[in-house]
């Protein structure tokens, strides 16, 4: 089934599914590390309508398309799988062959899918997977005998949805939730990523521990002994535990100190007399809380440790914490999509450095898929420290012989019944993981009366998703907001460095989607300026033109005397009536191509390309009372630093006083009678 589709390199075509199967696995045929469940199967249909099933995908899988039809990928012929289904057990339901489906039938069918209340998205590929047994009725011995698309019902949902704004829906993450998470994300990378790996390290030490002698009873002596001389309680079986269950009081946990001595622990507490020593030490020491290693903590939370020890049995439930801890700092500083930092390998980060050593930028290397084939392609990102940091702790956290970061630890139980020892899980265990780190932020806070846990939205703990780390990054680039995140990221320095790098391909989209978000944003500001009678009026060489564009704009936002917050509306209202007022810190161009000094020969011309502006100079310059202001500071800031001028060099010296220069004339211009 799978000769017309690229193999991974550990499956031979041989094993792969047959035409006859009743279910085809089609995991074969996924080449991303990233690994799901492919399966399609044919036991729920009735033996006519699972042949029309078979025929029809065994096209797909073979690429046999008919003309008008494009090749679609391994995952959404998984999709449409499950759309046509539905369709085929309805008509099975009906007691009639696809042949015998009237026109009224398909509307029936529609309109069902409809009321089902599904994305706009979800309906789509239902319709697409039901006239595919239409486009390819060549392929099939049973199909429609017409084109879905021509009925009445399904032109109308389609005028009905085709003049949606294109814009991603996906939900931002709150700031109110996301500052504390990258907070605790940070700490994880930098704070704790030494104690777990140690704590991992001497669980596996135990794990990997040769027997303490040729007798059991003799090792088990010489261990109890060595608690009574430090005087410390036996480990006692954490809660969890089917032993601790059955013994609700605190018990020792005799598998524990079997692994302590080497032995299994059948071999250990077989006998009577093992089971009677372990008793009278319990009696004499008392029995721990859990079974904790010995590894001294050394992170700090505010000058404390962050805890006073790490148990045996949270070792791997911490490895799991710090692995989802480096995917959010690589997630959300990066602009990277899951499927992208999945496939992130050791050694995937490199430097460059000044001629003084110093490092001016760090290059992340993966794959991207979107818009790419089954293989993907090779792609850099630029980052930023803290994503090195994170990658730097991946690359401990993972054995020697593991290409990818971020495939299951070895301390995973799903590590060790798997056989691929390069599983990399799939978003969906990732957002799991996003849920369990939210849930160890709150209890662990709650326990410490702490006040940075992650808040509730709506009542309920926030339920994270893959998607939303690289639209809500979008989303504050544009914005630049104020609070917790604006205190620790400089988005400014962010967006210029992805922009930079973000050589993923055509299709990645995220300069795209952080431009949407900034042409929103400045719409929404312009409506809130453009209709405000208390604003001052903008001043500078093109003050006047300003406040005509703005009187203008406002005629089209102000509606019954409300002025327009609707995100889809204001988008539309600003694709038409755009005034091209571009507001920023030092002015707000009001651009006219004709005059801009910044426009390129090369360059679109029907907007400013802001990393050439010529502030001081160009006569598209107005400015804001802000403005004025932000420009009167940074005179201050550069006299301050020329105050200091014996300890430039004479190259930035010169280069500073020219600035201010031509900032004072500036202001005087405006401002004929300032002492500037």
């Amino acid at each position: 089934m799978l000769a017309g589709r690229p193999l991974r390199t550990d499956c031979s075509l041989e094993d792969t599914s047959r035409y006859a199967d009743r279910i085809w696995f089609l995991n074969p045929a996924w080449l991303r590390a990233d690994h799901r469940r492919f399966t399609l199967d044919f036991t729920s249909l009735q033996p006519p309508m699972a042949e029309v099933a078979k025929r029809l995908f065994y096209a797909l899988l073979m690429q046999d398309t008919p003309p008008g039809e494009l090749p679609i990928s391994v995952s959404s012929i998984r999709t449409y799988y499950s759309c046509l289904r539905r369709f085929l057990l309805w008509t099975e339901a009906r007691g009639r062959t696809l042949a015998q489906l009237t026109g009224e039938d398909l509307d029936d069918y529609h309109r069902e899918v409809v009321a089902l209340r599904l994305s706009a998205g979800a309906i789509k590929r239902h319709r697409r997977a039901v006239r595919m047994l239409w486009a390819y009725r060549s392929r099939l011995t049973d199909y429609l005998e017409q084109d879905p698309l021509r009925r009445t019902a399904w032109q109308a949902w389609v005028r009905a949805h085709s003049r949606r704004p294109r814009e991603n829906l996906t939900d931002r993450i709150p700031e109110p939730v996301l500052g504390p998470l990258l907070t605790w994300a940070l700490r994880w990378v930098d704070d704790f990523a030494d104690d777990v790996l140690a704590a991992r390290a001497e669980r596996n030490d135990i794990d990997n521990r040769p027997p303490a002698g040729p007798d059991p009873l003799a090792a088990l002596h010489a261990l109890l002994d060595d608690y009574r001389r430090r005087r410390q309680p036996l480990p006692a079986a954490p809660p969890n535990l089917a032993l601790a269950r059955r013994h609700p009081e605190a018990s020792p946990s005799s598998s524990y100190l079997a692994r302590l001595v080497g032995f299994p622990e059948r071999r250990l507490t077989k006998g009577v007399a093992s089971r009677r020593m372990i008793a009278e030490a319990a009696r004499e020491l008392g029995v721990d809380t859990d079974c904790p290693l010995t590894h001294v903590v050394q992170g700090r939370l505010e000058g404390s440790p962050w805890l006073q020890r790490v148990s045996y049995y949270e070792a791997a439930r911490l490895e799991r914490l710090l692995q989802v801890s480096c995917w959010t700092m690589i997630a959300y500083l990066s602009g990277m999509r899951d499927s992208e930092i999945k496939h992130l390998q050791r050694g995937c980060v490199s430097v460059q450095r000044d001629p003084g050593g110093q490092i001016y930028r760090y290059r992340l290397n993966s794959l991207a898929f979107k818009g790419e084939d089954a293989h993907g392609a090779k792609a850099t990102w630029v980052v930023t420290a803290p994503v090195a940091r994170a990658v730097a702790v991946l690359e401990r956290l993972q054995p020697e012989g593991q290409p990818y970061l971020f495939a299951k630890p070895p301390s995973s139980p799903s590590h060790r019944q798997r056989q691929d020892p390069h599983h990399v899980p799939n978003s969906n265990t990732t957002n799991r993981d996003l849920a369990a780190l939210i849930t160890w932020i709150n209890t662990y806070c709650a326990a410490r009366q702490r006040p940075d846990r992650v808040p509730r939205v709506n009542g309920h703990p926030p339920h994270l998703t893959t998607r939303q780390f690289r639209r809500t990054l979008a989303w504050f680039i544009a914005r630049r907001p104020g609070g917790t995140i604006a205190g620790a990221l400089q988005y400014r320095h962010q967006g210029i460095q992805m922009f930079e790098g973000y050589a993923g391909t055509s299709d990645s989209g995220f300069r795209n989607e952080v431009e949407a978000e900034q042409a929103l944003a400045r719409g929404q500001y312009l409506a809130g300026v453009s209709t405000d009678n208390n604003r001052p009026t903008l001043t500078g060489p093109a003050g006047a033109e300003a406040e005509e564009r703005l009187a203008e704009f406002a005629r089209h936002t102000v509606f019954d005397g409300q002025v327009v917050t609707d995100e889809a509306r204001l988008r539309r209202i600003l694709a038409r009536h755009d005034p091209h007022l571009y507001p920023g810190t030092f002015i707000t161009c009001v651009y006219d191509p004709d005059r801009a000094l910044c426009r390129k020969s090369t360059g679109p011309a029907d907007m400013p390309t802001l990393a050439d502006c010529q502030p001081l100079a160009c006569r598209n310059a107005a400015l804001t009372a802000s403005n004025r202001s932000a420009l009167t500071d940074h005179l201050a800031s550069l006299d301050t630093t020329l105050a200091e001028g014996d300890r430039l060099a004479p190259y930035i010296r010169h280069r500073l006083e020219a600035q201010r220069r031509e900032t004072a004339a500036f202001l005087a211009r405006l401002d004929p009678e300032s002492t500037l």
